[in-house]
């Protein structure tokens, strides 16, 4: 096994002001950036913000990130500009960054057993609403390509088109893209026998999740995630009570968020500093 780095965050909905000192209690010379995921189970899955607030609390040059998540299953980014907590979270939080997640297919479905990406025009529509309330507020906005699923007779053509979606409204709002989706196809062109998909062939393995928060930490830092810890201790995600979809942090419960080892670790590190470098001009 890896190195072993256990990690607190906030849960998804509400903050947890004592829980986040833990996170949040660097030395005087490390800086703090607070950042807030608005998405859905794309960025539920494995606790995606305490993957992305541990890599970031084992790099000691780089700053602490305290994170807290407000998400709905299956939610887009127009769904919580209507409904939820996500804007109260955005105008009380005093955050940094903001990241948001489109619906995996951008509101489309599936039809004759293939994926279909929806029209891109309310991703756009409602992503420019986002960045400017973010900016209202002072934070920066940072859009969190997803990925396509397993089938791999369709995958390509998905995550083109989700990438086309992701990056043509990241250039004309001058908002950075951090490019997961772009790195799970270069993993699974490279790392054949690694499943980044869970068994319904969309949601993320761990090994996904960890891919994800190394491309996020990237973007949020312009830092290189090689040398990350390849297992990940952290509070699971459970269901709320609150309605379908609406998940916490279970405080009262630590378990392996990411077991890797650490060769797959440091490989999942490379693609994604290599893939996040060649989008972002670095």
């Amino acid at each position: 096994m890896g190195r072993v780095l256990s990690v607190v965050v906030a849960v998804l909905v509400f903050a947890i002001p004592a829980a986040a000192q833990d996170l949040a209690a660097p030395p005087q010379t490390r800086s703090v950036l607070r950042v807030l995921f608005v998405g859905n189970s794309y960025t539920v899955f494995n606790n995606l913000p305490d993957l992305v607030a541990a890599i970031a609390a084992a790099d000691p040059d780089g700053p602490i990130i305290v994170p807290m998540l407000v998400t709905r299953g299956g939610a887009t980014l127009r769904w919580h500009l209507e409904n939820g907590s996500a804007l109260k979270s955005l105008a009380t939080g005093k955050w940094d960054f903001v990241v948001l997640q489109e619906q995996s297919l951008l509101g489309g479905d599936f039809k004759d057993g293939k994926a279909v990406v929806g029209d891109p025009s309310e991703f756009h529509a409602s992503t420019r609403e986002w960045a400017a309330r973010i900016r209202a507020v002072g934070a920066t906005p940072i859009l969190y390509m997803t990925w396509a699923r397993r089938e791999p007779a369709d995958a390509a053509r998905v995550q083109k088109a989700l990438a086309d979606a992701y990056l043509g409204i990241g250039k004309e709002l001058g908002v950075k893209v951090a490019p997961v989706g772009l790195a799970w196809a270069e993993t699974r062109r490279r790392l054949l026998t690694l499943d980044l998909h869970i068994w319904d062939g969309s949601h993320p393995t761990p090994a996904g999740s960890y891919l994800a928060a190394a491309v996020i930490y990237a973007t949020l830092t312009a830092r290189s995630p090689v040398g990350a810890p390849s297992v990940i201790q952290g509070h699971p995600t459970v269901p709320s009570g609150e309605g379908q979809g609406v998940m916490v942090v279970d405080p009262s419960l630590r378990v392996p968020l990411v077991d890797l080892r650490e060769a797959t670790a440091a490989e999942l590190q490379k693609i994604a500093w290599q893939v996040f470098s060649h989008y972002n001009n670095k």
